[in-house]
C-alpha cells in the first residue's frame, strides 16, 4: 500500500534529514494526492513508529542487522501497523512484509520472521531482563541514559510514574483573559472546554487545532501550562511598586500571564534573544491590548543595553532540556542530543548570574525550567546560592507530568537581602 511507503519516507526525512515531524509530514503530503482516510492512516503509521521506534528497531535487528535504512524503516512501519495501529488488515500486512523481505533475504529467513510475528511473542529479546533499564527503555521509548538519570535523581518508583505519564497526551491547558471574559461566561459559550484546577484556567477538549479556535483568535485565551499559572499565584506582587524583568531564551507565556495577574499595575520589561520572538510577542501584546509591557531583543549578557535600573522582580527563563515536551512531540528524542545538556547548564548558570545583577535589594529572583533534571534545577540553584551570598532561597517546586498540574517544571524563588 502506498500509505506505508509514504510513512516510511516521512520517517526517513525525520531520522536522516533533520526534518521535524510536522514539517516532514507536510512536505511529503504535498508530493501525493491522498484522500482524508489515507492522510489519517499515514499520520497514524508515522506517529505510531515515532512512539515505538526503539522497540521496532530492536525487533527488526533481532533478525536482520544489515538492511538498508529505507527498507528497515518500511519494515518497521509494517510491524507498527500489525502490532499497534491495526488499521490495515493483518493478513494483508503480513503479505506486504513477506514481499518486502523476499527482495533482500531468502525465503527461510522471511518465513521465520513472519512466523515469529504471527505467534504474538514479545518484541523484546528474552536476553533483556524485565524491569531493567534496557527493558524500560524499549517499553517506554526513552533513551537508557535518561532513565538511568531519572532513577538516580528521583528513584525508581517516581521514574516509573514519569515514564507512564509520558505515554499519555498532555492536557491542552489555557489561561482565560479575564479582562475580556470571565471563566464562567467563557465556559457557558465554549462547550469544548472544561474548568482547569487553577483559577482562570480551562482545558481544551476539542478536535480543532487550538490556534484555529474562535476563542483563541478573539484573545479570550492563550496556551499556558497549569504549573506556570499556579506558581504565579504563589507570589504576592502587591508590594511591587517598581518594575519587573523577564529574561528569556526559551519562549514562555509569562509576558501575557503577568499583566493579567497584576492587572497591569506593574511595568514589565522582557528581554528575548530572537527578533522573530520579539515580533511575535509584540503582536500578541497588541491583540491583548496590554500597554505596560516592553519587549527588547538582546542576549542575556547584554541586558544592560536596554535595562538601566534595578528591578523588583527578575524572572529567568533559560533554554533547557525541555523534557516537558516529550508528551507533545513524537520525535522529541530523534532531535534531542544528550551532549547538549552540559551546554544548557553552562548557559543557565551564566544567564542566572547575569540576571541576578538586576535585582533590587529586597527583590525577587525567579528561575524556571520546564524539565526533569536536578542538574538544571535544584542543584543549579544550590550552586548559585553558594556563590551569591546576598540571595536566599524562599521556595522551590519540582512539578511532575503525573501531578494534577500535568507539567514537568522546576521553579526556584530567591530573595535578595537588603544591605
Amino acid at each position: 500500500m502506498n500509505e506505508f511507503i509514504i510513512a516510511s519516507d516521512i520517517l526517513y526525512s525525520i531520522f536522516h534529514q533533520s526534518y521535524h515531524f510536522t514539517d516532514g509530514f507536510k512536505h511529503h503530503l504535498t508530493l501525493h494526492k491522498l484522500d482524508q482516510n489515507s492522510i489519517s492512516l499515514v499520520r497514524s503509521l508515522t506517529s505510531c513508529h515515532l512512539h515505538h521506534s526503539l522497540i521496532l528497531r530492536h525487533y527488526v535487528n533481532r533478525f536482520f542487522h544489515d538492511l538498508d535504512d529505507k527498507v528497515r524503516l518500511l519494515l518497521e512501519v509494517y510491524i507498527g501497523n500489525y502490532v499497534f495501529v491495526k488499521r490495515v488488515e493483518q493478513n494483508q500486512t503480513l503479505t506486504l512484509i513477506k514481499q518486502t523481505l523476499l527482495n533482500y533475504v531468502d525465503s527461510t529467513q522471511a518465513e521465520l520472521f513472519i512466523e515469529d510475528l504471527k505467534a504474538g511473542s514479545s518484541l523484546v529479546s528474552t536476553d533483556i531482563k524485565e524491569g531493567s533499564v534496557a527493558y524500560l527503555s524499549l517499553k517506554f521509548n526513552t533513551p537508557e541514559w535518561l532513565i538511568a538519570m531519572w532513577i538516580k535523581h528521583f528513584g525508581l518508583p517516581l521514574t516509573l510514574k514519569i515514564l507512564q505519564s509520558n505515554k499519555k497526551p498532555v492536557l491542552q491547558a489555557c489561561r482565560v483573559n479575564n479582562r475580556l471574559i470571565s471563566r464562567v461566561e467563557f465556559l457557558s459559550i465554549y462547550k469544548d472546554f472544561i474548568p482547569g484546577p487553577i483559577v482562570n484556567t480551562v482545558i481544551y477538549q476539542g478536535r480543532e487545532t487550538l490556534k484555529n479556535h474562535e476563542a483563541f483568535k478573539k484573545s479570550y485565551i492563550f496556551q499556558q501550562r497549569l504549573a506556570v499559572s499556579d506558581n504565579i499565584n504563589q507570589f504576592n506582587f502587591e508590594n511591587v511598586h517598581g518594575e519587573m524583568l523577564i529574561v528569556e531564551t526559551r519562549p514562555q507565556a509569562l509576558y501575557l500571564e503577568l499583566p493579567l495577574f497584576t492587572n497591569e499595575k506593574i511595568l514589565i520589561n522582557v528581554i528575548t534573544n530572537a527578533i522573530d520572538r520579539k515580533l511575535s510577542m509584540q503582536k500578541a501584546l497588541l491583540n491583548f491590548n496590554f500597554k505596560k509591557v516592553s519587549v527588547f531583543e538582546a542576549e542575556p549578557s547584554n541586558i544592560i543595553t536596554h535595562i538601566a535600573k534595578k528591578q523588583d522582580v527578575v524572572i529567568v527563563l533559560p533554554q533547557c532540556s525541555k523534557f516537558d515536551l516529550i508528551r507533545s512531540l513524537p520525535d522529541f528524542f530523534v532531535h534531542f542530543k544528550q551532549d547538549d545538556l552540559d551546554t544548557f547548564i553552562q548557559q543557565q548558570k551564566e544567564m542566572l548570574s547575569t540576571s541576578s545583577g538586576f535585582v533590587e535589594e529586597g527583590g525577587l529572583l525567579l528561575y524556571s525550567v520546564n524539565t526533569l533534571n536536578l542538574k538544571e534545577g535544584k542543584h543549579l540553584i544550590a550552586d548559585f546560592l553558594s556563590e551569591h551570598s546576598s540571595f536566599s532561597l524562599i521556595s522551590e517546586f519540582q512539578h511532575f507530568p503525573f501531578d494534577q498540574l500535568n507539567t514537568a517544571m522546576y521553579v526556584g524563588a530567591l530573595r535578595k537581602s537588603k544591605s
